[in-house]
């Protein structure tokens, strides 16, 4: 079983909050429901990105030599370890791409 990846210590955190008062990383995001941005720095520079979309929505990306990337709802969701050519994350994108071709971006 692989060990879950957690950040360094010490490791500095920063919330990024996002509402209509204070604009946040673009105009458009806080129209699509962006809540807020936490940020964990470690030694090697930013470690884990949190994305609350939601309450029950997150969108969480890892670094390092092996990134993942978490798309949560609730207490169910998907990851996928490491971004590589072929692998598990571009199999998901290209299936929903064919599965709902009203979605895709290019």
């Amino acid at each position: 079983m692989k060990k879950s990846t957690k950040p360094t210590k010490p490791a500095r955190t920063s919330r990024i909050p996002v509402s209509p008062r204070q604009p946040g990383p673009s105009p458009s995001s806080t129209a699509s429901g962006i809540l807020s941005v936490d940020v964990v720095k470690g030694k090697g520079g930013v470690e884990v990105v949190v994305v609350r979309l939601a309450p029950h929505h997150l969108v969480v990306v890892t670094g390092g030599r092996k990134p993942t990337l978490s798309l949560l709802y609730s207490h169910h969701g998907i990851t996928f370890d490491s971004f590589e050519l072929n692998g598990k994350f571009e199999k998901v994108i290209d299936h929903i791409r064919a599965k709902f071709p009203e979605l895709r971006v290019d």
